[in-house]
């Protein structure tokens, strides 16, 4: 469950970057955390590795689809993406050897340069997901894309030249009726899509034109509806209505059989200077108010910016929160966004 933003051209401050970002929303107890790959036959990237903690944790059938790496990505043509699940009618199966979330965009960042390559990549490819993805490159184009097991539509595309920006959310808006669950679209409002894609659209229509690293960081921190109790949310009970989200069902401690859902990272990514940023956990970095919304307390409040071409292979943070050893020795390169202070400690534990 992710809220997706983005925005290029005259929508963004000066007029010459694309910005886009997400926030990943997902049981407590399934986490993500910074890789970057570099192997022979592809392109590299840097992007989420999508981890349970647990092999017999929650949400089985979610775990099983989506996990894996990447979940988000830039690669080092300056091409990336971001995407959401969307719930697809049990009709609509797999065809035969069809791809999983993260095989399909793996093969994106290693063999796509472009957002042209990388809607010819999603067209082509058998596919195993129903999702809406945010795809970007650095010369500023811009897609917003629905995507299924039998149908994909470009819902809107902008260039640098045009400018724009585009919201999305757990349900599709152009291919719902068709291939939709009923239950879950922009027309339910006991779901959180309704609440998170207005929200999130009217906070980036006060901000067009002025969009920048800063802007999209506080959309992300976006709090509006956060007060409603999660456990009435008739699309995914324990997961929050705001867009970062605060999921919880009030319990004193996660509960793998009735789990609740927020926002375990965030991520904002430039294709143009090449840098994918990085929160971990809620990126308000506010206090856990509920016992069952696990690992919260380690929110990092702030971004660190990965700047692919200056880092090697390698794992790069941990799914509780933590730097790694490799991250430390190369955190000369890293990029900050945010209260330095919340970042001080991380190098500290990591040295």
């Amino acid at each position: 469950m992710c809220t997706n933003i983005g925005a290029t051209g005259a929508s963004v401050r000066g007029g010459s970057k694309v910005y886009f970002g997400s926030v990943s929303d997902d049981p407590y107890d399934i986490r993500t955390r910074v890789i970057v790959e570099r192997e022979e036959g592809g392109y590299a990237f840097v992007g989420t590795d999508l981890v349970p903690l647990e092999a017999n944790g929650s949400a089985a059938a979610y775990r099983d689809s989506v996990s894996g790496a990447p979940t988000r990505g830039l690669n080092e043509r300056g091409l990336g993406f971001t995407w959401a699940l969307a719930f697809e009618r049990p009709e609509n199966t797999p065809p035969d050897g069809a791809l999983k979330p993260h095989d399909l965009w793996r093969r994106v960042m290693r063999e796509g340069e472009s957002v042209g390559d990388a809607l010819a990549i999603l067209e082509e490819s058998p596919r195993d997901m129903g999702g809406l993805a945010l795809i970007a490159d650095r010369t500023g184009d811009l897609a917003q894309v629905e995507i299924g097991r039998r149908n994909i539509e470009v819902t809107d595309r902008r260039t640098r030249g045009a400018g724009g920006a585009m919201v999305n959310v757990n349900c599709w808006v152009s291919m719902q009726a068709a291939d939709g669950v009923a239950a879950y679209g922009l027309d339910v409002p006991t779901t959180s899509n309704i609440s998170r894609y207005e929200s999130a659209n009217a906070r980036m229509s006060t901000v067009d034109g002025r969009i920048d690293l800063g802007t999209m960081r506080d959309m992300l921190c976006n709090h509006e509806h956060k007060e409603k109790f999660p456990g009435e949310n008739t699309m995914l009970a324990g997961h929050g209505f705001s867009v970062c989200n605060h999921g919880t069902l009030h319990k004193p401690a996660f509960d793998t059989a009735e789990p609740c859902w927020g926002t375990v990272s965030a991520e904002i990514i430039d294709p143009v200077d090449g840098v994918f940023w990085y929160a971990y956990g809620w990126p308000c970095g506010e206090t856990p108010a509920s016992g069952d919304q696990m690992l919260q307390e380690r929110s990092w409040g702030a971004f660190l910016g990965f700047p692919l071409d200056a880092l090697p292979a390698g794992t790069y943070t941990t799914l509780t929160g933590e730097l790694t050893h490799l991250a430390a020795q190369h955190f000369g390169h890293l990029k900050h966004l945010g209260p330095s202070r919340r970042i001080e400690p991380l190098v500290e534990a990591a040295e």
